[in-house]
């Protein structure tokens, strides 16, 4: 939806390319919700067990920026990545 939105309200429109390391973030996340709601019961540990594994692809995202060794910009600036 927000890709058909992108067209109309954004600057720029939005294309469904994502770079590899948000597609594992992506998988990962959504296994370890399905795991923890199996049953459909869950216990304390479990949620702070979600948060940190969002917290690390918080930090991740934040030290390791996409794009941040895009091949156009080693070219122009080799000090970049």
């Amino acid at each position: 939806m927000l890709v058909l939105l992108s067209y109309v309200l954004g600057p720029a429109p939005m294309d469904l390319q994502f770079w590899p390391g948000a597609v594992v973030m992506m998988l990962i996340a959504t296994d370890d919700r399905d795991d923890a709601d199996e049953c459909g019961r869950s216990a304390w540990f479990v949620g702070v067990l979600l948060l940190m594994v969002y917290a690390v692809f918080a930090m991740t995202l934040y030290l390791l920026p996409p794009g941040r060794c895009d091949p156009r910009l080693i070219e122009a600036e080799p000090a970049a990545c």
